[in-house]
């Protein structure tokens, strides 16, 4: 009987089957003794699913991008296929499944976002028995004692008398692992910025002193939480669809007085950015989808926790649309303006 913890790994897809395959070559390489794997697909129109199970079966072989491969041989053996699995409707999640399926793909009929994905693993999960949910960006690919390292720094954490809820892994970039994405995330309210802690530093970094702050988070890419955390605090807020989620989620779990922290041992190497066209970083490249959301949701979670900065967010919308005129990114101005009517409709 295996006595490990039980980890639900929680995936969420849109259209990128092919980096989702890639992910989960690497997931079902880890050597942690007791998981299971949740995809959630968030109503593809290109067949990911189909593909998903044509991966599982050994009908579909993964084309490893170069990057991270190109330094670890988790490519050179692929995962023995098929691998039981099981397909599911996320409007029918609760029943009984199987002992032996250790991967369900889950076909969701609307596109949910980030936040509504992920609480349709989480559901899944609590629902059967998970002591820890990971959540992990499916544009990862993950070294073999990834999860192991997650574990063993969470119940350090709680052998020292923390609440910790939430954990954080050591981001490296997948196409140069050899520097750092993040380690955390840190928000700075006054005009509802981010920034990621750790960034462009040498893998090697040991960031020795860290000390986590009230605004730091846990970014999105990969997020390790106890089922006791969200069975108290809640799933993912909906609100956003995309973008200060795990802000979001941090914030609520503060305020039931859970802890967060980062695990440097634990390295999951990002693509960032490969379902939406940018990263939140790469404001250059940003998709409109990502261009609308990063500006309506800053000015949502503002209003929701930090309403003594409001005024100053509203004025950096000022310099927001500055630098698309710049730009030359006039069809965004529109945009600007839609995602501020959007917000107000949220909030009034």
């Amino acid at each position: 009987m295996n006595t490990a913890p039980l980890v639900y790994i929680i995936l969420v897809n849109y259209k990128n089957w092919q980096d989702t395959a890639e992910c989960l070559e690497s997931v079902f390489k880890l050597r942690y003794s007791n998981f299971r794997v949740v995809v959630v697909d968030n109503a593809s129109e290109n067949g990911s699913i189909e593909k998903l199970e044509n991966w599982a079966d050994g009908e579909y072989a993964v084309a490893f991008e170069r990057g991270f491969y190109d330094i670890a041989a988790v490519a050179a053996a692929p995962v023995s296929k098929p691998l039981p699995y099981m397909s599911l409707s996320a409007r029918h999640i609760e029943g009984a499944i199987p002992d032996d399926r250790q991967l369900f793909l889950v076909k969701s009929d609307k596109n949910l976002g980030f936040a509504g994905g992920n609480n349709v693993g989480i559901e899944l999960a609590l629902s059967h028995g998970a002591d820890y949910v990971w959540l992990l960006n499916n544009d990862t690919v993950v070294a073999a004692d990834t999860l192991t390292q997650l574990h063993l720094c969470f119940v350090g954490e709680l052998h020292k008398g923390r609440q910790l809820g939430m954990l954080g892994a050591k981001l490296l970039y997948f196409h140069d692992p050899t520097l750092v994405q993040a380690i955390l995330g840190r928000y700075k309210p006054m005009l509802a910025s981010t920034e990621h802690i750790g960034f462009g530093q040498p893998a090697t970094h040991t960031f020795e002193g860290l000390t986590i702050q009230e605004n730091d988070y846990v970014v999105g890419a990969s997020i390790f939480v106890s089922s006791a955390f969200v069975k108290e605090v809640g799933n993912m807020t909906e609100d956003y669809f995309l973008y200060f989620e795990e802000i979001d989620w941090a914030k609520r779990g503060q305020l039931k007085h859970y802890e967060i922290n980062t695990c440097l041992q634990a390295k999951v190497y990002h693509k960032e950015g490969a379902s939406i066209g940018g990263g939140l970083k790469d404001n250059s490249n940003k998709s409109e989808l990502s261009d609308f959301y990063s500006i309506r949701n800053r000015l949502i979670i503002t209003s929701k926790y930090y309403r003594k900065y409001l005024l100053p967010v509203y004025l950096s919308l000022i310099f927001v649309v500055a630098n698309r005129i710049r730009r030359k990114q006039l069809n965004r101005i529109p945009l600007i303006i839609k995602a501020f009517k959007s917000y107000y409709r949220r909030t009034s």
